[in-house]
């Protein structure tokens, strides 16, 4: 009789010590729906930060001459006075845009500063494509040339179109700070920045930005904090527009959101294609005809979902005080250490 109890017992305690997990969600007293907030003031606190979330594109135009393959042409014959035009097969005007998410790190005064990632608005002011060959100094002969000849940075959203100043830029990095002036809204404290070393595995991270030009957020966790490269890994869904849109974390103690780093890029794969020129200029074409025309390669990245890269705050704060003379000129000054409180 006693063993049968002491069995039964057993057993009670096995079922009782075991639980399935499922992901934390909270009952929005409101409401009364599931939400990944823990409470009312938290989520205002998070809708509040969104006010700072504005939409970046940039319109970029180049004009390209194409030079003929076999001319032997190098960089020091384009800046010589006996240039032979007659080597030049093609000249291109190409116009593309690149979209992304910029975050107001501070508002003062009438206007904005924004922090965002380089890659959506730093693009080079001449491109060289080379031939495989070179000649006898080495010096490898020319196939195109391509200059930047105007480039605009328009910035959207909370009833706001303006066009954004670069105050500086970090291609190493990925990043960039923009200014833009602000027709209403009080000055706004900065954002305080999480401390790297502080974040741990699971950790909860909330992104808001514009993918694919529509306003969303989303969240997910946090994996290997603390690496060396100062990179962190969330889970969260990632896509074209994402690219500068805030990470916050939500420091329990201080009852407070923090920046834990801004979106950078999704693990991808990268492979180049053809494509048609009617496609690159985004002209309709029948597609039961056969294409004669130019044809242009491209590079495809073929994203691999649920990884997500951040730039951490470290690299922030770094490149943020590393950009203090500049934007001290610009009236931004001391703003790496005042994200630090």
């Amino acid at each position: 009789m006693r063993y049968r109890l002491l069995k039964v017992l057993c057993i009670a305690l096995m079922l009782c010590g075991c639980r399935v997990t499922s992901p934390v969600q909270h009952n929005n007293g409101e409401t009364g729906q599931a939400s990944v907030f823990e409470n009312n003031p938290m989520q205002r606190q998070f809708e509040n930060l969104t006010l700072r979330v504005y939409r970046i594109v940039t319109y970029v135009t180049y004009e390209s001459q194409v030079f003929e393959q076999g001319s032997g042409l190098t960089l020091n014959d384009l800046s010589g006075k006996d240039f032979d035009f007659s080597v030049v097969k093609a000249r291109l005007v190409h116009n593309d845009s690149y979209s992304g998410t910029g975050f107001a790190i501070k508002v003062s005064e009438g206007k904005a500063l924004l922090l965002t990632c380089a890659h959506t608005i730093d693009f080079p002011d001449t491109v060289f494509t080379y031939d495989d060959n070179a000649n006898a100094s080495g010096q490898r002969y020319l196939l195109g040339l391509s200059v930047k000849t105007s480039q605009v940075i328009q910035v959207s959203g909370n009833n706001l179109h303006c066009r954004a100043e670069i105050l500086a830029a970090d291609p190493a990095n990925d990043l960039a700070l923009l200014e833009i002036p602000l027709t209403s809204g009080d000055d706004r404290a900065v954002v305080p920045m999480a401390e790297g070393n502080k974040l741990s595995w699971g950790d909860r991270v909330w992104l808001t930005g514009y993918p694919s030009g529509r306003f969303m957020m989303t969240s997910g966790l946090i994996s290997n904090p603390g690496a060396s490269d100062g990179l962190l890994m969330t889970d969260a869904p990632f896509s074209e527009g994402y690219s500068g849109a805030p990470a916050f974390v939500f420091d329990q103690r201080a009852d407070v959101f923090r920046l834990a780093g801004i979106g950078r890029s999704v693990a991808a794969r990268s492979s180049y294609v053809l494509r048609p020129e009617k496609e690159i200029h985004e002209a309709p074409y029948n597609t039961s005809l056969p294409y004669t025309g130019p044809v242009y390669v491209r590079t495809e990245r073929e994203p691999a979902p649920g990884v997500t890269f951040l730039i951490g705050s470290s690299i922030l704060d770094d490149f943020l005080e590393s950009c203090d003379a500049v934007l001290q000129t610009n009236g931004w000054g001391g703003i790496a250490r005042e994200m630090r409180k």
